[in-house]
């Protein structure tokens, strides 16, 4: 097949405006090169680690010793509506992580967020600051495939997740949110 060039400038004008939008770069993250190369997570291992974190922390409390301090900082890159319905227990926000950067020195920092995207580019953002990081890729919708628990905020269980978009199919047990 030939393009003729009046078919090629048009395909452009209309492919090239969504690339550079926001949309585009919140979903398609750092996929298309630039910056360092950042080593990702799967969902298996970051259930391991949270629940390796959650039994160490129950040991001390029987034991009657203080709670061990994780390795690593699980941190939800989504915006403050998609955080609001749901997160990954053991999580904290982007926010609560910037606000507490000292608290957090010297552990791994895995980000997620719906897909891998925008957690992928805060990665490649914090591994220039010389920040010891790991992408959760697939995130949230890796973690609801597994059927894993959700939290609120405020660690009270739920099956709602936000999904950013409605293009995101999720399992029967969970409720779809968009808005």
């Amino acid at each position: 097949m030939h393009l003729r060039p009046t078919s090629f400038f048009f395909v452009a004008t209309m492919v090239l405006p969504f690339l550079a939008s926001n949309e585009a770069h919140a979903q398609l993250g750092g996929l298309f090169g630039g910056g360092p190369k950042i080593e990702t997570v799967d969902t298996s291992t970051v259930a391991k680690m949270l629940a390796s974190q959650r039994a160490a922390e129950k040991e001390a409390k029987e034991a009657r010793k203080p709670s061990p301090a994780a390795n690593f900082v699980l941190v939800d890159v989504r915006s403050e509506a998609e955080v609001n319905v749901s997160v990954i227990p053991g999580a904290i926000t982007k926010r609560e992580f910037e606000q507490n950067r000292e608290k957090y020195s010297g552990r791994v920092v895995i980000p997620y967020c719906t897909v891998g995207g925008r957690s992928g580019a805060y990665a490649k953002q914090l591994a220039k600051e010389n920040v010891s990081v790991k992408n959760y890729k697939g995130s949230i919708l890796k973690w609801i495939d597994a059927e894993l628990p959700l939290v609120t905020l405020d660690g009270k269980p739920t099956h709602r997740v936000h999904t950013y978009s409605d293009r995101y199919k999720v399992p029967s047990k969970y409720e779809q949110v968009t808005q």
